[in-house]
């Protein structure tokens, strides 16, 4: 193989493996913008719900729409790192919150509305409020799904990438065009050489100049006559002596070169060692939205925070709450359908799908706000009678889901109680329902003297 044919080769392996990291490089880049896309969308939910407490609470202290409340929201919106606009809509009309004027919210007359289009921005977050005097209190948040700096940083490394592959490409466009050059600089030293030797010994032939050839003369014919053929033997031919082939341009006593070997090289990717760890498995991720996939009711991971915001308004407004478990007796599991009948129910009966959540494999946590203990019970009676009607369909261990279905309750009463001692309580009763068997419903009554003295107990020590 000439040594002109050998760089083409490299060129060839150099363009294909430029090509993988470009891919590579690319690949990369998006699978961390879509893993920071999905981080960014849990933070701006998780902040949301902060902002909706902030709102409900804000309002009781401070004065639903006063300039102290406006300015608590207008700090939460500042130190978030997602939130980029909020509206609340109150029956007053709407309001608008921004991080930077026009990032997230533009007015249409005096209406406000998010900004939309070119995939920049989340979708937007709704939520009722509930604050006193005021009806049909929502609050809506608008996000910004990409990070800035984590998105430079990407298009950055890519960039490098793309950069170092090219400068590859550059130095062996180089080195190629280095070794034609040296090449032809070799055969031309040779040239040289053999022209010294000419011009030394004299031998260097010379061209003689060109001279037509002599015009041929016309002749007179002679008149025809025919030839005399003597008489001949004809001579034997001479004998020819076996001889060998001799290639052209090589002397008889010289060995007949070989003809060169064409040397093949074959190109395989497999052989390129590159080793470019991607991520294997996506992060576990959490809930994802504001309701489950099985029972579109809320997770059950959002049931404490959900439930302590409430003990905190509640408290505030002097009102009562009461706090359901559910379950099932039994070893058998609900299917999917009847589980989604069963929490449809509950949302049809108690008309509140935010303050709903699933409890374990099959069972349910109820928030009711203003509402005591007794009340409470006559609901769960009510409700445990429509499930027995309407959840027909048998499954393993019993003859109808609803007349294995067991509830426990258990209220505020005037007490300043956290979330997880009321999520006991309530878990306690619902254990004893599920062992009575006479019992399907049992409720947790504090007595409010001894809770408060059992309550200076434990800060006295």
């Amino acid at each position: 193989m000439s040594v002109s044919g050998k760089p083409s080769k490299i060129s060839s392996l150099v363009a294909v493996l430029c090509i993988f990291i470009y891919i590579v490089a690319i690949a990369f880049g998006a699978v961390q913008i879509i893993e920071n896309i999905q981080e960014r969308r849990n933070l701006a939910e998780k902040e949301f719900y902060d902002l909706a407490d902030r709102a409900s609470s804000s309002a009781v202290f401070l004065g639903f729409m006063s300039k102290a409340y406006e300015e608590t929201i207008n700090v939460f919106i500042g130190n978030s790192e997602t939130l980029l606009g909020v509206i609340i809509t109150g029956s007053d009309g709407e309001y608008a919150f921004e991080r930077n004027q026009g990032s997230g919210i533009t007015w249409n007359g005096d209406s406000p509305r998010f900004r939309t289009g070119a995939g920049f921005f989340g979708e937007p977050f709704l939520l009722y409020l509930r604050i006193e005097g005021q009806r049909n209190v929502t609050i809506q948040a608008i996000y910004s799904p990409i990070e800035r700096d984590l998105t430079l940083k990407v298009l950055r490394n890519t960039l490098f990438a793309v950069l170092a592959s090219l400068a590859l490409a550059l130095i062996t466009l180089l080195v190629e065009l280095n070794t034609k050059n040296k090449t032809g600089l070799y055969r031309s030293k040779e040239a040289e050489k053999a022209q010294e030797i000419y011009e030394d010994y004299g031998t260097k032939p010379e061209i003689p100049d060109y001279e037509p050839e002599p015009e041929i003369p016309d002749y007179e014919q002679e008149p025809e006559s025919e030839p005399e053929i003597p008489d001949y033997e004809p001579e034997p031919e001479p004998e020819i002596p076996d001889y060998e082939p001799i290639n052209s341009g090589s002397r008889p006593d010289e060995p007949v070169p070989e003809p060169e070997e064409e040397i093949s090289f074959e190109f395989n990717p497999e052989d390129i060692d590159i080793n470019i760890e991607l991520p294997s498995e996506a992060p576990e991720q959490g809930p994802q939205g504001l309701f489950s996939p099985r029972g579109n009711v809320g997770w059950e991971s959002y049931t404490l925070h959900r439930l302590d915001s409430e003990l905190q308004r509640c408290a505030s407004f002097e009102q009562d709450l009461v706090f359901m478990v559910m379950g099932f007796r039994g070893k058998g599991k609900l299917s999917d359908a009847l589980y989604r009948q069963f929490t449809n129910e509950a949302v049809n009966f108690f008309a509140m799908r935010d303050l709903i959540f699933e409890r374990a494999e099959d069972g349910l946590s109820v928030i009711v706000p203003n509402e005591d203990l007794e009340q409470g019970i006559s609901k769960s009676e009510l409700f445990r009678s429509q499930i027995i009607a309407k959840l027909a369909d048998p499954y393993e261990g019993a003859d109808s889901p609803g007349t294995e279905l067991c509830i426990g309750l258990s209220s505020r009463n005037g007490r300043l109680i956290e979330a997880d001692r009321l999520m006991m309580e309530a878990g306690k009763a619902l254990e004893r329902a599920v062992n009575d068997p006479d019992s399907p419903i049992m409720a947790f009554k504090s007595d409010l003297e001894k809770y408060r003295e059992y309550i200076k107990g434990h800060l006295v020590k």
